[in-house]
């Protein structure tokens, strides 16, 4: 064989490992980025979750407050008494039902933040109108408190 063939093949060798070096190089390249874009999109969708939960659970709580305050407001001897308690059951109970929904996606962190504010509406309290600016204080301090710590969570 001559040389000159020789050289031939050797140079399709090496450019042949060359290409097959480069196209692996860049297979890894392209499935590291895939999987990093993977990773952020994950993280990007789960921080959403955590905002709406975030959002919801605050949402109500807020309105719990309304109502209750909205009863405080009316006094003991208001119309409609009955329903206006009924109204506040009700607020109650989309407020728990808010909070579920941070005690699956958040940390427990925010999960014992968010425990605190339902202490504070606590249903026993509540049926003592006496109590309802005592409950709506307990409630706005824990809300922002839970809110402060949801803002710095969703920073990070």
């Amino acid at each position: 064989m001559s040389e000159t063939l020789q050289g031939v093949i050797i140079g399709g060798l090496l450019g042949g490992a060359i290409a097959i070096a480069t196209q692996v190089l860049a297979a890894r390249k392209q499935a590291d980025a895939a999987r990093e874009a993977r990773r952020q999109q994950e993280r990007v969708w789960h921080r959403d979750q955590r905002l709406e939960a975030h959002h919801a659970f605050l949402n109500q709580v807020n309105r719990l407050v309304h109502v209750i305050g909205a009863i405080d407001r009316a006094g003991p001897g208001a119309p409609n008494a009955e329903a206006r308690l009924a109204d506040v059951e009700e607020a109650l109970a989309r407020t728990v039902d808010a909070f579920n929904r941070v005690e699956l996606v958040c940390s427990s962190q925010m999960y014992d933040l968010a425990v605190k504010i339902l202490s504070a509406a606590d249903a026993q309290q509540m049926t003592n109108r006496a109590n309802f600016p005592a409950v709506m204080q307990a409630i706005g301090v824990a809300s922002h408190n839970y809110r402060e710590a949801a803002k710095a969570e969703l920073r990070a």
